[in-house]
């Protein structure tokens, strides 16, 4: 009996001691990864304050943040009405309205409106969201046309029904939040998860499936103008993860789409449904108080807008390898490149790489000539610099290109990047 006993006792030890190393594989994973969000940050403050904080906030232990934001989330105008924001214009032709938890985004077209998502139920869209509207030059001849729903949550599909009910608006949503939905929705298919584009409301829309946050969710991008100019801007379909490892591993396979999406079509703006998450309620504050600035200031920059993703890649990454203890997955690094020494000039073509862990060595830089398409290739050195020889470049006619294509190993994704300069005699140029 004593010898069961003792052979039970080792066979409980050795099960303690592999599950605490699994659990210390599991949080040596995590801790990596969340490191790696706030070395993607680059330094931003702003960028740490809002989007690591709050893609990071489950890994971090500090869903409080979230659990707060919630309170701001004011649909009647009364007691909390501090949490209100008054229809406010970012684009030239898109306004938001809503609180400083979530809103939604009026786009101004040709023959009519598009709204993406619908406010958080009936009351909301009849208090505010048709009234602005009308204020705005809604009409039976110049209609609410349609609305683009980023996922079935209530707080984001809430006011849908009343729209089609008094407006006669059909929403669309992705097919797998569709089921029950009383409003009759139009059904983007979520099973096809290929970037595609798509007519709502006579607006086009770049449309991406993101289940993860609901198996519905769907992100866009879309084109605006702002000052005239065009740029586009990204929707995330749903910004916080659950506790399910299916769930967040599908989360995260999106947040991934959706980088490979905003890289291919140059997105620099965002116009998220929850605007506490990346700052915006923030900006918007400041358009009511001081006015748009130019560029606007939902255009918060193709780098940051990357930045951000990142960042929200390796926070799912730790949530991840938090909930499953075998999963083990390369950190994404985000990169820059940009032209050393005042240069280029045509005696000097150098390029400095490097991310949030210090310079990238031993890769490869191709610079290139748009104009006259000459080119040549070095590889970084300690310093991350990669400099050589093209010619013939000629001062302020020439743009050159320095183009980083990334690379890849067991343990890291180094993220691509590029930039260009007019070549300059003065020793003075500005990437553009």
């Amino acid at each position: 009996m004593m010898h069961r006993l003792s052979q039970l006792k080792l066979v409980l030890a050795a099960s303690s001691l592999a599950t605490a190393a699994a659990v210390a594989g599991a949080q040596a994973q995590t801790d990596v990864h969340r490191d790696a969000a706030t070395r993607n940050v680059g330094g931003d403050a702003f960028m740490t304050q809002y989007s690591r904080a709050f893609y990071c906030n489950l890994p971090d232990d500090n869903n409080a943040i979230v659990v707060a934001a919630r309170a701001w989330n004011n649909t009647t105008g009364a007691n909390n009405n501090q949490y209100r924001i008054p229809l406010t214009q970012i684009f030239d032709d898109v306004w938001f309205v809503g609180n400083h938890y979530v809103g939604q985004y009026m786009i101004k077209t040709p023959d009519g409106f598009v709204q993406v998502d619908s406010g958080n139920n009936a009351n909301e869209f009849k208090t505010f969201n048709y009234p602005a509207l009308q204020s705005l030059g809604m009409s039976a001849s110049y209609p609410l046309k349609a609305i683009f729903l980023t996922h079935g949550h209530g707080d984001h599909d809430g006011g849908a029904q009343w729209a089609l009910d008094n407006l006669g608006t059909r929403s669309s949503i992705g097919s797998a939040d569709a089921t029950g939905k009383s409003y009759n929705p139009i059904q983007i298919d979520s099973t096809n998860l290929a970037m595609r584009q798509m007519t709502i409301g006579g607006k086009t829309f770049w449309i991406l499936p993101t289940p993860g946050h609901t198996p519905g969710s769907t992100s866009a991008v879309l084109e605006v103008k702002d000052w005239g100019q065009t740029k586009r801007v990204l929707i995330n379909g749903g910004q916080s993860m659950t506790n399910s490892i299916p769930q967040v591993a599908q989360y995260l396979d999106s947040i991934e789409r959706t980088y490979t999406m905003a890289t291919a079509l140059n997105v620099d703006g965002v116009m998220t449904p929850h605007i506490y998450w990346d700052g915006e309620g923030v900006k918007l504050d400041e358009i009511n108080a001081k006015g748009r600035t130019n560029p606007s200031q939902n255009i918060y920059g193709h780098e940051s807008v990357m930045r951000q993703l990142a960042v929200a890649r390796e926070c799912s990454a730790a949530w991840l390898t938090r909930l499953d203890s075998t999963a083990v997955l390369p950190v994404w690094r985000f990169n820059t490149i940009e032209f050393v020494d005042g240069g280029p000039t045509p005696t000097k073509v150098a390029a400095r790489v490097s991310n949030g862990w210090g310079p990238v060595n031993g890769q490869m830089v191709t610079f290139s000539v748009e104009e006259t398409g000459a080119n040549c290739t070095a590889t970084t050195g300690a310093d991350g610099v990669a400099s050589c020889d093209v010619r013939p470049l000629r001062p302020h006619k020439d743009y050159l290109k320095a183009k980083f294509a990334g690379g890849q190993n067991a343990s890291y994704v180094d993220l691509p990047a590029e930039t260009s300069a007019l070549v300059c005699s003065n020793g003075n140029c500005n990437a553009h």
